[in-house]
């Protein structure tokens, strides 16, 4: 209920359609989003939203998301701290910039079921969650197609996974914690299958960052 409720409180504006648009389908959209997109580069925005349904401002924040399958992304913040998350296929490093300390695990099993995996793995990877519902909303001046997906399997992070669609590209995602929080994604000029430099799903770091963890 609390994943509603703010879903809701979040944008006055949105409201759901009764009698939505002709096209595929929230699940075809993301069928042939999984299918069809080999590279995608988008700017995103982010919000969390508590407990009690108010926007956490100090929890926003912005940047670049890129993605090539299978495996790899590179989700860089720019605002308001310099952060980035990296997977090249086979290490997920998590590079704090300000405080000059990078992480790194193995990608494995129990990361497949992320939402950042989700959209950079293939389209099995979608085993990994149970489609419960879809429905239609208008978003400012879009008209959004939501599918709700829950993890097969328990997750510590989150519960449910909704993504919007908005003129058959993916718009907007929401996450519900397993601490009550929602977390909204807004993506903005979003671009697939377009030649992206290697070098970008490569990490690369100053010699005095601090490297916690093995890459494999």
């Amino acid at each position: 209920m609390l994943f509603s409720m703010a879903f809701v409180s979040l944008i006055a504006e949105e409201s759901a359609v009764e009698n939505p648009e002709p096209g595929l389908t929230a699940e075809e959209l993301l069928q042939d989003f999984m299918s069809e997109a080999k590279t995608l580069t988008a700017n995103f925005s982010q919000v969390v939203i508590d407990e009690e349904g108010n926007l956490d401002d100090a929890a926003s924040s912005a940047g670049i998301f890129l993605l090539e399958r299978p495996g790899k992304f590179r989700w860089q913040v720019a605002t308001p701290n310099e952060l980035l998350i990296l997977a090249d296929g086979k290490n997920l490093w998590n590079y704090d910039i300000e405080l000059e300390q990078a992480t790194v695990k193995a990608i494995d099993e129990t990361l497949t079921n992320t939402p950042a995996m989700l959209l950079s793995g293939e389209s099995d990877v979608l085993k990994a969650f149970a489609i419960k519902n879809s429905f239609v909303t208008v978003y400012g001046q879009d008209t959004i197609k939501w599918l709700e997906l829950v993890p097969n399997d328990s997750h510590d992070d989150f519960s449910k996974l909704n993504i919007g669609f908005s003129n058959d590209e993916i718009r907007l995602m929401e996450l519900a914690t397993n601490i009550g929080q929602v977390i909204r994604i807004e993506f903005d000029s979003v671009r697939r299958n377009e030649e992206l430099n290697k070098e970008l799903f490569k990490f690369s770091a100053p010699d005095f960052v601090d490297i916690i963890g093995d890459a494999k």
